[in-house]
């Protein structure tokens, strides 16, 4: 068994918080990082609108245009507290119909996010693959982030372990990345980036703010801004790497609440869509 993490939505993982198959990370050229490319991170200011309000958001994901793959249920639901309070996050997600029968794959996933910074300070996500159980619980904590993962065989007599800590003190988790991206005014850069962790790997990720346009998802139009993704791993050694395995990713958010209202990936294994079913 391995414990590097499995295939398909792997652009949505990285760049909204469904993992899967079919693309492995380890598909990437690596190149020689600039000095002070942590420098790039962008940080938080707050829209004048901005409000952490109760949210749960349900998406179809499909792939290839056609084929229905998957769900994804995602909540957030703010409580109040010290130091501002915080954000209780959750994900379900699950493949569907003929993906089922070849690739049986559920998940959870919950965080607990700061209200006033909006970073995480747990994560953890289990999923179930085939049989196979895998586990990863991070905590952040003194400017750094320490996360173990599990993974379990489907007799349960084979258990592998591995930690990563990672010393930087900017690190999102996918969860606290989107509300991230809800809070922050997109008025004042065309550009927001963050060091995101999906689930033990860092990945430093870009939104390019590419315009606005009405979407049409399901029955509803949305007015949206469009945001262009870009991937890049940071390895090991704390140097960048490409992602080979995805060509191009887009994200649609609602232009009032900056919901995703949709994305868009086009791997090399295929063109995977998520959109949004019904909001609550």
């Amino acid at each position: 068994m391995s414990l590097e993490t499995p295939r398909l939505y792997v652009a949505l993982l990285v760049v909204l918080g469904i993992s899967a198959a079919f693309a492995w990370f380890h598909g990437a050229t690596t190149e020689a990082a600039t000095a002070n490319w942590s420098s790039r991170i962008t940080p938080l200011v707050w829209r004048p609108d901005a409000e952490i309000r109760p949210l749960n958001l349900s998406y179809e994901v499909s792939w290839s245009q056609w084929l229905r793959a998957g769900s994804l249920q995602i909540a957030f639901d703010p409580k109040p507290g010290a130091q501002g309070g915080l954000v209780e996050a959750r994900a379900r997600a699950r493949s569907l119909g003929p993906v089922r029968v070849f690739w049986p794959y559920e998940s959870s996933t919950r965080a607990e996010i700061s209200r006033r910074t909006l970073q995480p300070s747990r994560f953890e996500h289990v999923k179930t693959e085939s049989g196979e159980r895998q586990t990863y619980r991070a905590t952040y904590r003194n400017g750094s982030m320490s996360v173990e993962s599990v993974l379990r065989s489907g007799d349960g007599r084979d258990v592998e372990r591995e930690t990563r800590t990672h010393e930087f003190g900017q690190i999102r988790d996918v969860l606290s990345t989107l509300l991230f991206l809800q809070q922050i005014d997109l008025s004042q850069r065309r550009t927001v980036t963050l060091l995101v962790q999906p689930l033990d790997r860092l990945y430093l990720v870009s939104f390019r703010v590419a315009g606005q346009e009405s979407r049409r998802v399901f029955e509803k139009t949305w007015k949206t801004i469009k945001l262009a993704v870009e991937i890049r791993r940071v390895s090991d050694d704390l140097e960048l790497a490409s992602y080979t395995k995805m060509r191009s990713a887009t994200l649609w958010l609602s232009d009032d609440h900056r919901i995703p209202v949709e994305i868009q990936a086009d791997l090399q294994v295929g063109f995977v869509s998520m959109r949004l079913r019904r909001l609550g």
